[in-house]
């Protein structure tokens, strides 16, 4: 019998060897999928050879000889890089994540199923325009050109959980795009939040949270009835929030900002154009950059995988920057189920029929989940959402469950969408992409219904342009943040208004213009649009850092693109300053913060203490002022879009009388002074507990970190294989360099800049551009994360479009040839 010693110095070496072969195992299984990037490959359905040059960040250009060939290859290649993310949109869009991950996706699949965005993707499909579909099929044709020629060598997901991808078709990348502009969907969470708060509140108070814009709707809803038909909704946000967390998108934001400035105001003589959206950064990122090449074609920028065209980018004659334009492009509608029969709905004086289908749900390792999804003219019943509501065949349906009978106990809500509308937003990136003049980008902006969108514009020709597109909905008098009554006939919408009459700009006496989520018109537009539009701070200081010099540079929009100044953290802290005016804290560390804030630049650095002071603060004022009425669940909703609580907190904080600041569960009444007074008591004691007593260690950085998510990273140890970081980051949800994080758990960026790009026109053949990760979806490969220290300090690649100049300085030539 060995001694213990050499037994234990045994175990550990075999475990040693042990850890090393499943190192290299796994390995060889991640690096085996690694794409082949330089020498001749034989590709099926090529006309002729197609150039595909990398730089040394893994970005193609791709030359071909036509458009059909560089569809074909656009497609191959994003399967090259992005393969296994771009099978999990589609399957997250059609509801079949389940399939590969077991019983835990369900409810997503249940939210997609009911919802049947696959079907609206076949209607858009039938309806596209004859230049979509060609390069939507060609597209196909490449990606499944590489699933056929590539068995066996997938990347390492596809092995972890044992299946292999289906082929590719124009619907998927429909899909693709759909599910991009449902994530972007903002109206239909604040719809059923500010009903869940009117349903607790009167309707004073919840006028006062109405975000104050002279076009904002009112609305009061109270009473047993509302708060019964908003329960039944509260499990499409809580799934939504769940989905949300699980793929990396963070909380509900979708801020950005773009501006562009004329040869008035140019160093160079030519616009200039900056773009960065704000979107989650999950890894990979959502983009792939690439530039396309063809007749016709020769445009850089930004990519969907799965979908063909350049969604931001530049030309040889354009450059242009997207931004959300923040549209209610959403309403619900409480149906009214016929009595005598519970296979149809009251409509006006009518009967009608529910649109229903059986949907099977297959759940790898799990019996299959059957349901009956139904939907009415208005749309799918939402309130169907629930996990209860998912039963294994041959159990008893629950209430409410169609065939159970008890629909009568619990109402039926419907949603209404323009994303269910039938559009081609392909067609318009594809004008976008092609376009020689103003006249022919507008004519591109125009297909873009969804998610609503305002475009900045510049050209060679000094042209600078903002046009706003998107189906915004005509509607009457209904109160457009609350559910509606579905049966009247009274709240219907009265078709979208027109596109001519959508609030635009071309070339301002200013000079400049700048997009950043405010409201794009003024008190003379006729109609409603939204009132979802971002606090003024980002807008505010664009405008003024675009008026510090009669002339700008691409270098002075790089460093405003980093600038982490918040006018909206100046007017609070003042607020927070003036509440001490009549007391003398008995804390000494509450005067020292207090000599923090009264000194402060206002500059969200990673190095600043009265940034980590005032963050901590206002966590605990939205805490504090809202969590009593609305309860931990309304409040966490109404948290969840940052944008709607920092500009209702500060409408409240303009003022000294709102009720809103008095705890309702205390005796006493008390002040606003009061609240903020006690909101900064427990800030400090947030950073005490979190970061020691010692105030000038108190760096924003060791709070405000970024972390580049995988759906793998969320378990030991996958994390350290595909997450990117944790990374100290500066700005804040009010900066232009946004870096947004979650007020209920905080203070971990959940939302930043997606992408950045900056173009001087006056050299239109180079942009400067920089993504959060890398071109590679998969981990160890050296482009999975090269462009993060580029992204995290300021820096940018540089894109050319002269293929003399691509030839010489690319890394890296593959040769496509037909098989």
């Amino acid at each position: 019998m060995p001694r213990p010693s050499t037994a234990v110095a045994g175990l550990s070496l075999v475990l040693v060897v042990g850890l090393i072969a499943g190192f290299f195992f796994l390995r060889h299984l991640v690096k085996k999928s690694f794409p082949q990037i330089e020498g001749t490959m034989a590709v099926a359905g090529l006309h002729q050879p197609v150039y595909v040059v990398r730089d040394s960040y893994g970005v193609p250009h791709i030359l071909a000889v036509d458009e059909h060939d560089l569809m074909l290859a656009t497609g191959y290649v994003h399967a090259q890089d992005r393969l296994w993310q771009m099978d999990m949109l589609r399957r997250a869009g059609e509801g079949r994540l389940s399939e590969i991950l077991g019983p835990t996706t369900v409810p997503y699949d249940r939210l997609f199923r009911t919802l049947n965005l696959s079907h609206t993707a076949g209607l858009i499909v039938r309806d596209l325009h004859p230049e979509s579909k060609q390069i939507l099929n060609d597209y196909a044709e490449g990606v499944n050109a590489f699933i056929e020629s590539h068995q066996g060598l997938y990347p390492v997901e596809f092995d972890m959980l044992d299946y292999r991808p289906e082929p590719w078709t124009p619907e998927h990348s429909i899909l693709v795009s759909r599910l991009m502009a449902w994530e972007l969907n903002l109206a239909w969470w604040t719809d059923i939040t500010y009903g869940e708060i009117g349903s607790r509140v009167g309707p004073a108070r919840l006028k006062e949270i109405i975000p104050s814009y002279p076009d904002s709707v009112s609305a009061a809803i109270t009473g047993g009835a509302a708060k019964k038909s908003l329960a039944a909704l509260r499990p499409l946000l809580d799934v939504a929030r769940s989905y949300r967390s699980a793929f990396g998108l963070g909380s509900l934001e979708a801020g950005s900002n773009a501006w562009v400035v004329d040869s008035s105001k140019s160093l160079s003589g030519k616009p200039i154009l900056a773009s960065d959206p704000h979107l989650a950064m999950p890894a990979p990122s959502r983009w792939y950059e690439m530039h396309l090449t063809a007749p016709g074609w020769n445009v850089a920028g930004v990519t969907i995988p799965g979908v063909p065209v350049v969604v931001i980018g530049h030309t040889p004659h354009h450059a242009w920057g997207l931004t959300n334009a923040m549209i209610d492009d959403a309403d619900f509608y409480l149906e009214q189920p016929d009595s005598l029969n519970p296979a149809k709905y009251r409509f006006e004086k009518s009967s009608v029929p529910f649109d229903e289908r059986e949907v099977i749900i297959r759940v790898k390792g799990a019996d299959s989940i059957v349901f009956t999804a139904r939907a009415t003219r208005h749309g799918p019943i939402v309130s169907d959402i629930h996990p209860a509501f998912t039963q294994p065949p041959g159990t008893d349906a629950p209430v409410g469950q169609p065939g159970s009978g008890g629909d009568s106990l619990r109402p039926l809500i419907s949603m209404r969408w323009t994303g269910f509308e039938v559009s081609d937003e392909v067609y318009g990136f594809y004008l976008m992409d092609k376009a020689d003049s103003p006249l022919r980008f507008e004519a591109g902006v125009k297909e873009i219904a969804v998610p609503g969108q305002a475009v900045v514009y510049g050209d060679t020709n000094n042209v600078i342009a903002m046009w706003t597109s998107g189906k915004i909905p005509i509607r009457g008098k209904q109160p457009a943040m609350l559910p509606m009554e579905g049966w009247t006939g009274e709240n219907e919408w009265k078709g979208f208004i027109p596109f001519a009459q959508l609030p635009k700009s071309m070339n301002p006496r200013e000079g400049f213009i700048a997009s950043a989520n405010e409201k794009p018109s003024d008190k003379s537009f006729p109609h409603y649009m939204s009132t979802l539009w971002e606090p003024p701070s980002r807008i505010l200081r664009i405008r003024e850092l675009l008026r510090t010099s009669e002339k700008l540079s691409s270098d002075d929009f790089r460093q405003f693109q980093q600038d982490v100044y918040s006018p909206y953290a100046k007017d609070v802290a003042g607020h927070l300053i003036a509440a001490y005016r009549d007391t003398i804290p008995a804390d000494p560390q509450i005067t020292d913060a207090l000599n923090y804030l009264r000194n402060w630049d206002y500059r969200f650095t990673q190095a600043d203490i009265a940034t980590s002071i005032f963050n901590t603060f206002f966590v605990r004022l939205l805490a504090n002022t809202y969590e009593d009425e609305m309860g931990q669940d309304v409040f966490h909703d109404f948290v969840f879009f940052g944008a709607i609580p920092y500009r209702v907190t500060g409408q409240l904080l303009a003022s000294d009388t709102s009720s809103w600041f008095d705890n309702i569960g205390t005796p006493q009444s008390e002040s606003k002074d009061e609240i903020l007074r006690l909101s900064l008591a427990e800030g400090l004691k947030m950073l005490r507990d979190t970061l020691g007593a010692e105030m000038k260690t108190w760096r924003w950085g060791e709070l405000h970190t970024v972390t580049f998510r995988h759906p793998f990273g969320a378990r030991k140890p996958l994390a350290s294989v595909f997450n990117i970081g944790p990374f100290p980051l500066s700005g804040g949800g009010t900066t232009v360099d946004k870096t947004e994080y979650k007020f209920t758990a905080p203070f971990a960026v959940s939302v930043g800049a997606s992408m950045r790009q900056v173009v001087d026109l006056a050299d239109p053949e180079h942009g400067s551009i920089v993504i959060t990760s890398g071109q590679s979806g998969q981990p160890l490969n050296a482009h999975y994360d090269d462009q993060t220290p580029l992204w995290l300090n300021g820096g940018y690649i540089d894109i050319p479009l002269n293929w003399d100049e691509i030839f010489r300085l690319a890394p890296s030539q593959l040769t496509l040839v037909p098989l």
